[in-house]
């Protein structure tokens, strides 16, 4: 992005990340999200990077906050800071600039950028997660307005949100479902926020689960095309959120890879465990690499979605997460060959990037398996 300026930008997130979120002990413990640490985010423009100047924002791109993922993991040394501060910026940036009319990006992006609001979107439902043939959240039109049961579970960031981006069926044709997403503010009578399921990893990002139930808003709060939500929202949101995971996660692996030399320095070094120690630095890098070129394709592509590239960014993911589970054998075994002490934030560290590496495993399954279907079918 011409003009951009990458470093300066990571310059900034470093020094607010050593500041406000590697001195603060415990951070990765807890189950809420410190309102404090949120508020600093937002006043410190962390809120506003990937937004338009026009509406609050710096203009930054994909790349930007890619950038700002892997620097808040690396140097704030917490996964699920950077995993809220993804969730956020995505959200305001993929759905509501992406898709929102001029009077809702007017109306919601300032107060996104400057923090004064907090967005969260609402697709799985308890037991059924995200499949669309599960889902049972419904819109009905009466009149202007649109009224929706239903309830929804693993809503990140839902216990810091005020607008909730909820997915709804609105119609059936031919068997299959149609689905809208519709704006829904936090204060319409209605909505409420459930306790959902315990997730046990990456705090403390918050989860919640929401109970909609005769939900009155105006029609004019759907967000983006009627009934075609879950191709136009749902499915480009996993293959960005693929591509900045990928991101956090080499952050993430390059402060493990620090914690784990702090530990290993108190053993008997030998030349064995320094060509390990080796090998392992070079790993980081290259998730960062491939993480750098998921962002600019995905900047290529402007946050619409060129088919032409969709495999390219799907194959990069798939790679990133291969060399993620290759890593977390190599530490594995690190941690045994040399009887390694794991401390508690070495432990933390493991557990998080470990975990968060099956997030969605089921869908990213399907995908790799119509991948090995599409190959083997040039040789039947």
């Amino acid at each position: 992005m011409a003009g951009f300026d990458y470093e300066a930008l990571r310059r900034e997130v470093s020094d607010f990340a050593a500041r406000h979120i590697a001195t603060r002990d415990g951070l990765a413990g807890l189950h809420n999200f410190p309102a404090d640490l949120w508020a600093a985010m937002g006043d410190a423009g962390l809120m506003s990077i990937a937004l338009p100047e026009d509406l609050g924002g710096r203009g930054g791109d994909y790349r930007a906050m890619a950038l700002t993922l892997e620097t808040l993991a690396d140097a704030g040394g917490c996964q699920g800071v950077a995993i809220s501060w993804m969730s956020q910026a995505l959200n305001a940036r993929l759905h509501i600039l992406g898709q929102g009319t001029a009077a809702q990006k007017e109306q919601y992006l300032p107060g996104l950028a400057a923090g004064r609001h907090t967005v969260c979107m609402a697709i799985s439902e308890p037991g059924a997660g995200a499949h669309p043939k599960k889902l049972s959240t419904r819109a009905v039109v009466d009149g202007d307005d649109v009224i929706i049961n239903g309830e929804k579970a693993y809503l990140t960031n839902g216990p810091l949100s005020d607008l909730f981006l909820v997915l709804a069926i609105t119609d059936e044709i031919d068997g299959r479902r149609q689905f809208t997403s519709f704006i829904v503010p936090r204060d319409t009578a209605g909505v409420e926020q459930t306790a959902g399921v315990e997730i046990d990893f990456l705090h403390p990002s918050p989860h919640c689960g929401l109970k909609l139930t005769d939900v009155r808003i105006p029609a004019a709060n759907r967000l983006g095309p009627l009934g075609d939500a879950f191709n136009a929202i749902s499915l480009p949101m996993r293959r960005v959120e693929d591509a900045l995971g990928a991101a956090k996660t080499a952050g993430a692996m390059r402060h493990r890879f620090r914690l784990l030399c702090q530990a290993a320095a108190k053993r008997d070094v030998t030349e064995e465990m320094e060509l390990t120690l080796g090998r392992l630095a070079a790993m980081p890098e290259a998730h960062s690499a491939m993480a750098w070129r998921a962002a600019e394709l995905l900047d290529n592509q402007r946050d619409g979605g060129r088919d032409d590239i969709d495999e390219t960014l799907s194959s990069l993911a798939a790679a990133a997460r291969q060399t993620g589970k290759f890593i977390e054998a190599e530490v594995e075994a690190f941690i045994k060959a040399w009887d390694i002490e794991v401390t508690e934030a070495l432990a933390i560290a493991n557990r998080d990037l470990v975990k968060s590496q099956g997030i969605a495993a089921y869908a990213r399954d399907a995908q790799a398996r119509k991948r090995g279907q599409a190959h083997l079918s040039n040789y039947s």
